[in-house]
């Protein structure tokens, strides 16, 4: 069975006049068979022949591992609709005459862009840099196009910095689809209060009303732009962070703790000890038994490491317990506080000003534990493009890189 090469091109309205090839290349003159153009004047269609046009060259899908490029012959017609005898060059819908390519090839080439690079994708498919981060600019939007969510129910807020030990934050404000899905709706310069509340005010009137809870971690600023122009929406303190804040006391004892007794224990006596950073930061259920005769140890030690310890363990007990509703989880809360502070330690000082200061939003995890885990896996996302994008700095095309490799095989996997 003979297949026509015009379905191999799988372009329509086209008829293909001349075939030429060899083992890198197939080249094709091609020439339309729709009969009219699109007058550009009034938008009706000019059916007029009037001249032949300029030849134009598109690259085009490989066919067999060879690059395929098409010569278009393109047509002028003359609108009889306008006045003076307008006349118009025909632009097929599937060709992108701008970048030099059918819209096939440039959506072939994002498609290869998804989890990889520009230069990667350019190298691979002998075209250059520049060409590649064009298709990516006239394809791919710069910022979020809300008409294609319907609900956000759920926003998280997070922060990362472009330039590891440099301080360049951008926020990324993301959201769950209704398959659960995260979504990038923002990447903002900074993490200002300002700055993020000018664009939650961006957000339709419509959408505003779907959001029902904001998770994000304790920072400031984060919080009172959500307070300010998110009121009606439940905001919850991500309890990643929160954890993050009492696990963080405790391992700062454990520096204080573990210096003073390398100047008071024999070097032997200390080097039972090693492995005690690891064993601390397990849960006690999770530990080995080696693990667990090293901390047997270095509790015998510092009793008050025991003691942090031990309540760093009764508060993610705490949190874990999913018997918990907000009052309860508050009531909870409030005797482990005072246990902290009948124990006479003082590591904890700082996470239970945040507690008393932020109890509200802490405890409304407990009313439908939320978290920000896919906000953390979006992050861990976006820290793998900076790495394989290295000097990715505009916010546009970070947000364009972000959602076409969270998007992109949905979108141009035909």
């Amino acid at each position: 069975m003979t297949i026509p090469i015009e379905e191999l091109l799988n372009i329509p309205h086209i008829r293909v006049t001349k075939v030429d090839y060899d083992q890198d290349q197939i080249e094709c003159d091609i020439v339309s068979t729709r009969g009219y153009a699109l007058c550009h004047q009034c938008g009706q269609k000019a059916t007029e022949f009037f001249a032949q046009g300029e030849k134009v060259s598109l690259r085009h899908l490989p066919l067999c591992g060879r690059q395929v490029l098409l010569w278009f012959h393109s047509k002028r017609y003359r609108c009889t609709h306008c006045p003076g005898g307008v006349t118009t060059t025909e632009r097929p819908a599937w060709s992108d005459a701008k970048g030099g390519y059918t819209q096939a090839f440039a959506e072939f080439l994002l498609l290869e862009l998804v989890n990889s690079t520009v230069q990667d994708v350019a190298c691979k498919h002998r075209v250059t840099y520049e060409a590649v981060r064009g298709v990516l600019q006239r394809y791919v939007r710069g910022e979020v196009d809300g008409e294609k969510f319907t609900t956000l129910r759920i926003l998280g807020l997070d922060e990362i910095s472009l330039l590891k030990g440099h301080g360049d934050f951008v926020t990324i404000v993301s959201a769950q689809d209704e398959q659960g899905k995260p979504q990038v709706l923002a990447v903002l310069k900074g993490r200002e209060k300002k700055t993020v509340v000018e664009f939650l005010q961006t957000i339709p009137a419509r959408l505003k009303k779907t959001i029902q809870e904001v998770c994000s971690d304790l920072y400031e600023g984060f919080l009172g732009a959500v307070e300010e122009v998110l009121p009606d929406a439940r905001l919850v303190a991500d309890r990643f962070h929160v954890t993050k804040l009492y696990r963080a006391a405790v391992d700062t004892l454990r520096k204080v703790e573990m210096k003073e007794l390398k100047g008071l224990l024999k070097k032997t006596e200390f080097a039972h000890l090693k492995g005690a950073l690891w064993a601390l930061r397990k849960k006690s259920e999770d530990l080995e038994p080696e693990e667990k005769e090293t901390l047997d140890l270095l509790f015998e030690c510092s009793p008050e490491l025991q003691q942090a310890y031990r309540l760093r363990e009764k508060l993610t007990r705490l949190f874990d317990n999913e018997k918990h509703t907000k009052e309860s989880g508050r009531q909870a809360l409030r005797r482990w506080m005072t246990a902290v502070k009948n124990s006479g330690l003082t590591c904890f000082d700082k996470f239970l000003a945040t507690l008393e200061h932020r109890m509200d939003i802490i405890t409304n995890y407990f009313t439908n534990r939320t978290t920000s885990g896919w906000v953390e896996g979006l992050n861990n996302k976006i820290k793998v493009l900076k790495r394989r994008c290295y000097g990715l700095r505009s916010v546009p095309n970070l947000f364009r890189r972000i959602w076409l490799d969270l998007n992109g095989y949905e979108e141009f996997a035909h």
